[in-house]
C-alpha cells in the first residue's frame, strides 16, 4: 500500500472511493476475477439514497463531497482509524492509517486477520450455492478453500460423513471442493486455476494445490430433491439424481465417441485408449439412455440398473483418465429422514431406507475406482438403514474432534459456518465500501457502528461449535443482517430481537413431526437448557473478552482475535449437574435405543431422549464442552420456545418453559428463603472463586442467576442510578407486563459487599473452624452495613419507584469465596386514609426465630457445631438471615 501523495485530484478522488476501480473496469470487460479483497461499489438504486441524504444523484458528485470532507477533516488518531489489510493473497492485517487523503486506501478495508478469511464479491445474494454463480454474479463469498486440504487429507478415512445443522454453508463448500478437484468443472480449467490461486488454499497448502487441482473426476449427487414419499417413488427419485450428477461426463463420453472436440485440451487424452474403450463407452451411454426417461417410454428401470450407473462410470473414467473418482453426496440423510416423517408403514420405511443404503454401498464400499467419498447432511442415520451396509464411513458431528474427547481433528471444522474473523471482515467490507450512509458518517462513528454490529452478531447469532473451533456463526443469518443494513441509518435502527433468519428460511419437517410420549423429562430438559442459556447470556454481558471490549470506541483486529481465541465463559456451572450430564450423554453419545425409537418419528410418540438427540442434530442444541450442551443463541432460543409450546400443547401441560425454574428460585412467589437455598446450591458449584474475587464478579453471578426472572415479567438493572448513588442490583416488574395475576408484585433491591479482610494462605486454614468463625462474623456485619446503605442512600428513591408494587425486599449480601451472608427485610405498601404511602416491615417466619436486635452472637447454633458449607437460615426480629459459612 503506497503512502505517496497523488498530485492529480481526480486520481486521488478515485483512489479514495474505490481502491479497486481498475479491477472493476476489467471485470466489466468480461475478464472475471476472484479478487483477494472486497471492492467498493454502489448499485444504481443508491442514487435515490444519495439524493435523500446529500442532495446529489451521481457517483462523481458523491466523490466530490467525500473528497472535500476528507481533505478538510483532521486526521483521526490511530485508535480511531479503520482496519485495513493487505491487498495480496496471504497478506495479514496491518495497523490502520488515519483517514486522510494521503492514506486514501484505508476507506476500502479488508480483513485478513485469519489466514482462512478471504472475502470477495460486491453484492450479497442469498440462496446461491453454485461456485460459478458467485463469480458470475459478483456475489459476496467467504473463502473456505483451506479446509479442502483437511477434508482430502490421507489422515482421514476414504469415505467420510459430516453431520451439521442446516444453513451452515455445507452445499457451498461442497461446490467449492468439487470445482477444485474436478477435471471438468463449472468453468474452464484456466479460469478456475486463476481463481483458486488467489484463495487461502494455495497460500497455505501449495504442494497439496499442485498435486490435486483438477486431477480427479468428481461426481456430485444431491439428495435434497430425492425424497420419496413411497417406495414406488424411489426409482424415479434416484434416476433424477443420478442423471443430473453424471450428465457432464456422459456428454464428454459422447463427444469422445463421435470424435467431436470436447473443449478440454488440458485433459491430454490418449486416443489409443479411447479407441480401445469405444465398446465400453458405447455400452455405458446405452445404459444411461435406457435409464433416462427422455430417451425411452418404457417403465422406470429397476433399482439395480440405476444403481449401476455411477460404479460403471467410475470404472470407465479411471480407465480413460488414469485417476480414480471422488464421489460427493449432499444431503445424504434427506431420503432416510423423509421416509421417517412421511411414510407411516414401518415395512415400507425400511424398504426405502434399504434401497438408498444399497445404492450408496455400490458406489462407496469395496470400489477400487473410488478415490474419496464425502457425504454431508444434518441427521445421523447410521442406525436407521445406513449403518448395516455402509460400515466403512468415518462420521463426524459437531462435537467430533473435541480435545477432551477425541485426539483426532475434525476435518470439517474449518469448512462450515462463519468464524468471528469472517463476520468482522464482512462488517468492515460492507460498512466501509457499500453502506449508503457511510459518506455522511465520521471515522469515529463508523468505528463505533462496526463495533456494535459485531457485538450484536455475537450476542444474537454466535454460539455454534465444530470440533475445536468455537464462535461459529450461521452464515445465512449474518448475510441477511448485513444485507438489511442498506435501510439502516444508525445503530438505533437495528432491532436484533425481531430477527429470526434461521427459523424463517423454511420449516424443519423433522422437528415439526416430533410428538412426545411424556412431559416430565422433556420439560426438565428444556427448562434446564432455557435457564442455562439465559444465565449464560447475562453473564457474557459482564464477564469475558466480549464484555471487556464492549466499552471501547473501536474493536480492532487484535481485539477480534482475542475474543475468538477464548472459550465462551460458561455459566451456570452445576445448578443441575445431573440434568447437564444426562443431556450431554444423550446428544453426544450414540445410543441404539435412540435409533430404534426414531423409527416412530412422524406417526408415533418419541421418548424425551430421542427428541433431544434430534434437536441436537438439527442445531437447536449445540456442544459446548465434553460434558455440556446448550442453546447457541437468542435466535435459536426463541425457536426452541416455540417448539416446546407446540409439544406442551399436545401434551396438555403448561406451555411456560421456565415455570418450575421460577418456583425453584422463589422470586416469582416472593420467597427469599427458597431463593437463598437455590442461590447457595449455585454458588458452591462455581469453581475458581477465591478470597480476592471482586465485587463486580459477584454482582455478575447474582444478576445472571436471577436473569430467568425476566421471562416471568421482571426486569433487571445493575448499577441503577438513585438519588444518592448507584444501587448494585434492582429486580422489579417490567413496565407493561401483566403476568403476575394474584401473585404480589415485588420490588427487590440488592446491595453487595465482599469479604475484604486478611486472606488465608492455605485452604486447610481457610476452612478451619477458627477462620470460619472470624469470617462469618465479619461478613455478617458487612451484610448489615449493606442493608443500612440501602436505607441511607437509596430508600427515598426506592419507595417512589416501587409505588406500583405490593412489596419491597431490602436485601444486603456479603460474599466470601463461594459463600455468603444475606439479610433481607420485607416491607408491604400501606395507604392511609389521607392517601399517604408507608412501607411497614412484614415479619418473616422461620423454624428458628430470635426476638432481639440483630447481632451476630444471636444467630442461634454455634458455628463450631455446624458443618462447613451448610446453609443456616434464621429469622431475627422478623428479618431473614441466611449464612452459608
Amino acid at each position: 500500500m503506497s503512502s505517496e501523495k497523488n498530485t492529480d485530484p481526480n486520481n486521488k478522488r478515485r483512489g479514495l472511493l474505490d481502491s479497486g476501480h481498475e479491477k472493476r473496469l476489467r471485470r466489466e470487460s468480461n475478464e472475471q476475477q476472484l479478487q483477494p479483497e472486497s471492492l467498493s461499489s454502489n448499485s444504481e438504486d443508491d442514487s435515490q439514497l444519495w439524493k435523500d441524504t446529500l442532495g446529489v444523484c451521481t457517483r462523481s458528485e458523491v466523490d466530490n463531497i467525500l473528497y472535500e470532507a476528507l481533505d478538510g477533516s483532521p486526521s483521526c488518531q490511530p485508535d480511531d482509524s479503520l482496519a485495513v489489510g493487505g491487498h495480496e493473497p496471504g497478506s495479514q492485517a496491518v495497523d490502520a492509517h488515519p483517514c486522510t487523503p494521503e492514506n486514501k486506501s484505508s476507506l476500502s478495508s479488508v480483513f485478513q486477520g485469519s489466514p482462512r478469511t478471504r472475502i470477495s464479491g460486491r453484492t450479497i445474494r442469498l440462496g446461491l450455492c453454485e461456485w460459478a454463480n458467485f463469480i458470475d454474479e459478483d456475489a459476496t463469498f467467504v473463502d473456505k478453500s483451506a479446509a479442502i486440504a483437511n477434508v482430502m487429507s490421507p489422515r482421514v478415512g476414504k469415505v467420510i460423513a459430516g453431520m451439521y445443522p442446516r444453513r451452515m454453508g455445507k452445499t457451498t463448500f461442497l461446490q467449492t471442493l468439487a470445482n477444485f478437484l474436478d477435471i471438468i468443472g463449472d468453468m474452464p480449467r484456466s479460469q478456475r486455476e486463476k481463481h483458486f490461486r488467489q484463495c487461502a488454499l494455495y497460500e497455505l497448502h501449495p504442494e497439496f494445490f499442485e498435486e490435486n487441482f483438477a486431477k480427479y473426476p468428481v461426481i456430485m449427487l444431491d439428495f435434497k430433491t430425492s425424497c420419496p414419499e413411497s417406495f414406488e417413488d424411489v426409482p424415479s427419485c434416484l434416476r433424477k439424481s443420478v442423471l443430473a450428477a453424471t450428465s457432464k461426463y456422459t456428454e464428454l463420453l459422447c463427444n469422445l465417441l463421435d470424435g467431436v472436440d470436447s473443449g478440454y485440451e488440458h485433459l491430454r487424452l490418449d486416443k489409443d485408449v479411447i479407441k480401445r474403450k469405444q465398446r465400453q463407452i458405447r455400452r455405458f451411454i446405452n445404459h444411461v439412455n435406457y435409464v433416462d426417461e427422455s430417451h425411452s417410454t418404457k417403465p422406470t428401470p429397476h433399482l439395480s440398473v440405476i444403481s449401476g450407473i455411477i460404479p460403471d462410470l467410475m470404472e470407465l473414467l479411471n480407465n480413460i483418465f488414469r485417476h480414480r473418482s471422488v464421489l460427493i453426496v449432499d444431503e445424504y440423510d434427506a431420503p432416510f429422514m423423509s421416509a421417517l416423517c412421511h411414510v407411516k408403514d414401518a415395512d415400507e420405511q425400511a424398504k426405502i431406507q434399504r434401497a438408498y443404503s444399497r445404492f450408496l454401498c455400490e458406489s462407496l464400499k469395496n470400489n477400487k475406482h473410488l478415490h474419496s467419498g464425502i457425504l454431508v447432511g444434518v441427521f445421523d442415520v447410521r442406525g436407521i438403514g445406513l449403518g448395516s451396509g455402509l460400515n466403512n464411513v468415518d462420521s463426524y458431528m459437531a462435537h467430533s474432534g473435541f480435545v477432551e474427547t477425541q485426539p483426532t481433528e475434525n476435518p470439517f471444522q474449518h469448512a462450515f459456518g462463519f468464524t468471528i474473523h469472517d463476520v468482522w471482515g464482512l462488517i468492515n467490507d460492507y460498512v466501509d465500501n457499500q453502506w449508503p450512509y457511510r459518506v455522511t458518517t465520521t471515522c469515529l462513528e463508523l468505528g463505533r457502528f462496526k463495533r456494535d454490529l459485531l457485538v450484536g452478531c455475537i450476542q444474537h447469532f454466535d454460539g455454534y461449535r465444530i470440533g475445536q473451533v468455537h464462535h461459529v456463526f450461521n452464515p445465512h443469518a449474518i448475510l441477511c443482517l448485513i444485507r438489511g443494513l442498506r435501510s439502516i441509518k444508525s445503530l438505533a435502527d437495528v432491532d436484533y430481537s425481531r430477527y429470526s433468519f434461521w427459523t424463517e428460511t423454511g420449516s424443519m419437517k423433522v422437528v415439526e413431526a416430533i410428538k412426545a410420549s411424556s412431559a416430565q423429562d422433556l420439560s426438565r430438559y428444556c427448562e434446564y437448557l432455557s435457564s442455562s442459556f439465559l444465565r449464560q447470556s447475562e453473564y457474557r454481558q459482564h464477564q469475558g473478552p466480549l464484555a471487556e471490549h464492549m466499552s471501547l470506541d473501536f474493536i480492532d483486529d487484535a481485539a477480534v482475535g482475542s475474543i475468538g481465541s477464548q472459550e465462551q465463559p460458561q455459566f451456570p456451572p452445576d445448578v443441575d449437574k445431573e440434568t447437564r450430564e444426562e443431556l450431554a450423554d444423550i446428544c453426544m453419545i450414540r445410543s441404539s435405543d435412540t435409533f430404534h425409537d426414531m423409527q416412530s418419528l412422524g406417526h408415533g410418540l418419541l421418548q424425551a431422549s430421542t427428541i433431544m438427540r434430534l434437536l441436537y442434530q438439527a442445531g437447536y442444541i449445540v456442544p459446548i464442552a465434553k460434558d455440556r450442551v446448550g442453546i447457541p443463541n437468542s435466535e435459536v432460543h426463541r425457536a426452541l420456545e416455540q417448539f416446546y409450546e407446540r409439544v406442551a400443547a399436545q401434551l396438555k401441560i403448561s406451555t411456560s418453559l421456565l415455570e418450575s425454574i421460577h418456583e425453584e428460585m422463589g422470586i416469582y412467589k416472593c420467597d427469599l428463603q427458597r431463593f437463598s437455598r437455590s442461590l447457595h446450591s449455585c454458588m458452591v458449584s462455581i469453581p475458581g472463586i477465591g478470597e480476592d474475587t471482586s465485587e463486580r464478579f459477584y454482582q455478575t453471578i447474582l444478576s445472571s442467576y436471577i436473569f430467568p426472572a425476566t421471562r416471568s415479567g421482571y426486569a433487571i438493572h445493575n448499577e441503577a442510578m438513585m438519588e444518592n448513588g448507584r444501587a448494585d442490583t434492582l429486580l422489579f416488574p417490567a413496565p407493561g407486563h401483566l403476568r403476575f395475576g394474584t401473585t404480589p408484585m415485588s420490588y427487590y433491591i440488592f446491595e453487595l459487599k465482599r469479604y475484604d479482610g486478611k486472606t488465608t494462605p492455605t485452604s486447610s486454614k481457610r476452612t478451619s473452624v477458627a477462620n470460619r468463625c472470624k469470617v462469618a462474623k465479619y461478613v455478617f456485619e458487612q451484610a448489615m452495613q449493606a442493608q443500612a446503605q440501602i436505607y441511607e442512600r437509596y430508600y427515598p428513591t426506592l419507595a417512589e419507584k416501587a409505588r406500583t408494587c405490593d412489596l419491597v425486599h431490602v436485601v444486603g449480601v456479603s460474599f466470601w469465596m463461594n459463600r455468603f451472608c444475606m439479610i433481607a427485610t420485607k416491607r408491604k405498601q400501606e395507604e392511609s386514609a389521607d392517601g399517604a404511602i408507608s412501607w411497614p416491615a412484614v415479619r418473616y417466619e422461620g423454624s428458628v426465630e430470635i426476638e432481639a436486635t440483630v447481632e451476630y452472637e444471636q444467630l442461634g447454633d454455634r458455628l463450631e457445631d455446624a458443618e462447613n458449607g451448610i446453609l443456616r437460615e434464621v429469622v431475627v426480629d422478623g428479618h431473614l438471615v441466611v449464612l452459608t459459612i
